[in-house]
């Protein structure tokens, strides 16, 4: 599911407008990313917790020319998924294995 569909599904679930409601997402969006780059957690009940990790400098090889590099410390997000949102996935009478295409 992308951006789009997201809004789409909001909008007809809620009576929303399809503008409005991709107001909503995009908001929605940015103050998850506004909190995460204050290096703040998000948590969202029953779904999960997204967080912001550091990650070390470390020694890296240039694909282009094969030379060493270094490469300097990242941030970087993760989601770690809540307990509802877990069960939820791994209910007795869901299909058997996940599809791995973008609907």
């Amino acid at each position: 599911m992308n951006t789009r569909a997201l809004s789409d599904t909001l909008a007809r679930e809620t009576g929303l407008s399809k503008a409005a409601a991709h107001r909503y997402v995009k908001m929605f969006v940015n103050k998850v990313t506004e909190a995460l780059v204050d290096n703040n957690k998000v948590v969202i009940s029953d779904f999960g917790t997204f967080r912001v990790y550091p990650r070390r400098p470390f020694n890296g090889i240039d694909p282009r020319n094969g030379e060493p590099i270094q490469v300097g410390e990242r941030f970087v997000p993760v989601f770690r998924a809540g307990k509802a949102l877990k069960r939820r996935l791994n209910v007795e009478d869901k299909p058997s294995t996940l599809s791995t295409d973008e609907n």
